[in-house]
């Protein structure tokens, strides 16, 4: 008869001792300030070969545009635009070992404006450092002669543009459209 009494209260005992050493094996402590100066320092010192390692991080999270302005003169036009990088997206560019440029280009699978110029402009690089996060990028283009007022309605419309971001062999790692309306928050 007191059996099952001893048998029940063991397991009661069992089972709360069970869930105290699971509860107290849960508590997190929080990390110490040397731990966390720990964990910096090792995403600081990660290297990267390439942009083409992290090229799903150049992003609108991480990079931020003004406009696309366009001035025509003469035989040329000059695309301006500001970007804003963000301090995590600058670490990983500044730790990059191979180069990395920056052009603006043709809409995907469109030919607009490079019909329009006498040859292709050269890519754009960035002396990046930690202190500033924004940046201009100006690009000259070569235009051919007599552009029609069709033509010159497209090279001056910022939406058929695109801004790229190629790694060591210049090829797109990352492509932002729609350049005529402004990502960045003033």
């Amino acid at each position: 008869m007191f059996a099952p009494k001893l048998t029940f209260s063991i397991m009661v005992s069992s089972l709360f001792l069970v869930i105290s050493l699971l509860m107290s094996g849960c508590e997190m402590s929080p990390p110490s300030d040397s731990e966390e100066k720990i964990n910096e320092a090792s995403v600081e010192k990660k290297h990267f070969r390439s942009v083409t390692d992290y090229h799903q991080e150049i992003n609108g999270q991480n990079l931020k545009n003004s406009v696309l302005g366009i001035t025509k003169q003469d035989g040329t036009a000059t695309l301006e635009m500001t970007i804003h990088i963000s301090d995590y997206l600058i670490d990983k560019m500044l730790n990059t070992e191979e180069p990395y440029y920056f052009t603006y280009g043709d809409m995907p699978g469109e030919k607009t404006i490079a019909k329009l110029l006498v040859e292709s402009p050269s890519v754009l690089t960035i002396e990046l450092n930690r202190t500033q996060k924004t940046y201009t990028i100006s690009q000259q283009i070569k235009l051919k002669e007599s552009l029609s007022v069709e033509e010159e309605q497209a090279l001056l419309s910022p939406q058929n543009y695109v801004l790229q971001v190629l790694n060591e062999e210049k090829l797109a790692v990352s492509t932002f459209i729609g350049l005529d309306i402004a990502t960045i928050i003033e």
